[in-house]
């Protein structure tokens, strides 16, 4: 009995250390994606420009040692490390030789922070395009640095503007031959210019735009975000079209004004026709007074221009009349001053409009195509400004300020003028649920068609 009680004790004894060692393992780590240029990486790629993005997305935090040990590509090229979500995504720059065949591999070692070994090996190749023009590409279609691009613009002063992009429109080495359109989404008041690209791009996938679409989102940063060579503005200036407040000076509106005519360019965009500018809430309201004022449309009357406004809460009116809605007829209010300010009026416009007479953009407001794109749903809408009286004569909530804005051209102008008006059903104030909707979906592919 006591030996069989001191052998069933000493196997006990083993067994819970054996499993205490088992429990102390690091986990394996999983490679969860592995990216080019904001696209999955396909073995044996090809056209890979010279000047690429590579990223992986770990399971786990890796060790930044271990990773770039375990880490390889062939040809000795020019690669920069980076690291972000706590180390569980790695981004490569890489500065690579035309028509060239590269191998990059990542061995099965342990690369975690915790010293978990990668569960798989990863293997893939891919062959850079030639010294000539890039005349196509796959898509960017991931809001993150991999399709963030950055550019300097010249106004009063010189700096540089970030935004999102599906494709390298300021590549010098390219001609474009399958971008036949654009569309141009403005972020909202929180400036998340990532979220509209990736919200946007989902409809575009599910479209199947995204090959001869380019997509792109400005961020209109304010001090706090921006570097010290960027443009930057005050809190809600960028959505009036008002001048950068940093020491070098643009208007917003000009920034998207320098992009179109980047996309009108024939030598590097042969067979470009439409451009859509488009924005949601704050960006509505960017879309709507842009509309109006923009400079582009006359300059590049060859491209297709439309503005969908999307949930703005704040409208243009190119007079001083309102729409009452308890009888659904115009009026002219007596008791708010300041209520045709800009953007609302034409009063203390931007520095842009400085040679654009009332009458001249007026007459631009109206025959510009605009679409209300109007969510109607009733749920709470904490944003919507009910304290100042200029916002409070345009409509009781957010849809009904859509539907007054197109009730006033209707009123106003009759047949003559170029606006129209689209319901998304019981969708209220909410981005993504606004571009990714059918209804918009419907109206993308008939305006691009």
């Amino acid at each position: 009995m006591y030996r069989f009680g001191l052998v069933s004790l000493l196997l006990g004894m083993l067994f819970v250390g054996a499993c205490t060692k088992e429990s102390n393992t690091p986990a394996t780590i999983q490679l969860v994606a592995a990216n080019m240029n904001g696209n999955s990486l396909q073995n044996n790629a090809t056209n890979i420009p010279v000047e690429s993005v590579l990223e992986f997305v770990f399971s786990n935090s890796v060790d930044r040692n271990a990773f770039e040990s375990a880490f390889s590509i062939s040809g000795n090229p020019d690669i920069n490390f980076s690291y972000g979500s706590q180390s569980s995504r790695v981004t490569i720059d890489l500065t690579l030789q035309a028509e060239t065949s590269y191998q990059i591999s990542v061995a099965a070692e342990a690369i975690g922070r915790n010293g978990g070994t990668l569960e798989s090996a990863f293997q893939s190749s891919f062959t850079t395009a030639d010294d000539g023009l890039i005349t196509t590409l796959p898509p960017c279609t991931s809001g993150s640095a991999s399709c963030l691009q950055t550019i300097a613009m010249e106004a009063d002063g010189t700096a540089n503007v970030q935004f999102y992009s599906s494709f390298p429109i300021y590549e010098e080495e390219a001609r474009w031959d399958s971008l036949r359109a654009a569309v141009i989404v403005v972020h909202g008041a929180n400036r998340n210019a990532d979220d509209y690209f990736s919200w946007m791009m989902s409809s575009f996938q599910a479209l199947g735009l995204a090959e001869n679409t380019v997509l792109i989102s400005p961020h209109f940063k304010v001090a706090s975000e921006a570097a010290a060579d960027e443009f930057f503005w005050g809190t809600n200036t960028w959505r009036e079209g008002r001048d950068a407040s940093s020491s070098a000076k643009i208007s917003s509106f000009g920034v998207i004004d320098q992009i179109i005519a980047q996309l009108a360019n024939k030598e590097l965009f042969p067979v470009m026709e439409k451009v859509i500018v488009t924005g949601h809430s704050s960006g509505g309201l960017f879309t709507h007074v842009y509309a109006a004022s923009n400079l582009a449309e006359a300059t590049h009357s060859e491209l297709d221009m439309t503005y969908v406004v999307a949930n703005s809460q704040y409208f243009y009116y190119p007079n001083e009349q309102r729409v009452d809605e308890a009888t659904n007829e115009l009026y002219t209010p007596s008791s708010c001053n300041g209520y045709n300010f800009w953007p609302l009026g034409f009063n203390i416009q931007p520095n842009y409009l400085n040679t654009t007479s009332e009458s001249v953009l007026n007459d631009q407001f109206k025959n510009r195509k605009i679409t209300y794109l109007l969510g109607n749903g009733t749920g709470t809408d904490g944003a919507l400004n009910e304290s100042d009286c200029a916002a409070v004569l345009l409509g009781s909530s957010r849809y009904q300020r859509g539907e007054n804005m197109y009730r006033f051209m209707e009123l106003e102008f009759g047949e003559s003028h170029q606006h129209e008006r689209v319901i998304v059903e019981g969708i209220g104030h909410d981005g993504q649920a606004m571009y990714q909707s059918a209804t918009f979906r419907m109206l993308l592919q008939n305006l691009l068609h």
